[in-house]
């Protein structure tokens, strides 16, 4: 079967929001509703769960597209925006499935690690950023391009956060699958690795927020002065990833993401300026 296009989103504070298209004769899946609307858990929606109050979901009909000449058809596509209405503590991440229109869409459980279902056309997967950083400034890494980053867990220490650097990109996209063992080629899902761990993309304590971040390493200046740099200062809130084991494996497993930068394809994942490895060993518990 073809394989499915997962595009990830991110919300990163209040009021963000962000449109997206399903491809021609799809729609959104868990189903739009007035109230208690679904979200699903994983890529391959094998569970689902409630929204609550932080982000929220609806069918907007593109009507007031103007510049019919770029968009000719967008008109006939369901479009939908995701909305963070209230930023929660932890960062979270919610899936929806693009499926065909037509048929019923009915409960539908595929196994989590297996294929999509060959009906699921595309998953998009909306990063929720909590407001507060997973890591500490201190132990938040940098995957630097042309380098690499290793980490090692254990029972005694169960996640590791990453950055990425500015202008380049997390691979795989799906927060689901990792890269397997040492050589970091073959893409599996996490599922299937012998453990369980999770992947989640939230705020990087590096983030610009409300004060500069050279306010902090200045001693001794008055804090007024601090404090009109601080407004003057945009915000830049960048992503981070934590990787966090929640259930250890017998044997040593390695986990394994890329940094590329820009649009590099992983096909073309040669030049060594153009990427960075971030190497997670996991450690067995016979």
């Amino acid at each position: 079967g073809k394989n499915q296009t997962v595009v990830s989103i991110s919300l990163k504070k209040d009021n963000d929001s962000i449109k997206f298209a399903c491809p021609k004769d799809s729609a959104v899946f868990p189903a739009i509703t007035d109230d208690s609307q679904q979200f699903c858990k994983d890529s391959w929606c094998s569970a689902q769960a409630t929204m609550g109050d932080a982000v929220s979901i609806k069918l907007s009909k593109n009507t007031e597209e103007k510049d019919e000449k770029k968009k000719p058809n967008l008109e006939e596509l369901n479009i939908y925006t995701v909305t963070m209405n209230k930023q929660s503590l932890t960062s979270s991440t919610l899936y929806f499935q693009c499926r065909p229109e037509k048929k019923p869409v009915e409960a539908r459980v595929d196994t989590p690690g297996g294929k999509f279902d060959k009906d699921t056309k595309c998953v998009i997967q909306v990063a929720a950023y909590g407001s507060k950083p997973a890591a500490e400034v201190a132990t938040e890494k940098e995957c630097k391009l042309n380098d690499g980053l290793s980490a090692t867990l254990n029972t005694s220490s169960t996640s590791f956060t990453f950055r990425c650097p500015e202008g380049s990109r997390l691979l795989p996209v799906n927060f689901d699958k990792a890269y397997e063992g040492l050589a970091c080629t073959k893409k599996r899902s996490i599922a299937r690795m012998g453990l369980g761990a999770s992947l989640l993309e939230g705020k990087s304590a590096t983030s610009v927020t409300t004060a500069p971040p050279s306010s902090t390493e200045t001693s001794g200046g008055s804090s007024s002065t601090e404090e009109t740099v601080a407004a003057q200062t945009p915000v830049k809130v960048l992503p981070a990833y934590t990787f966090s084991v929640s259930e250890f494996p017998e044997k040593d497993v390695h986990v394994c993401y890329y940094c590329v930068k820009g649009d590099v394809k992983k096909q073309e994942i040669d030049a060594r300026d153009e990427v960075c490895k971030a190497l997670i060993e996991v450690k067995g518990v016979p």
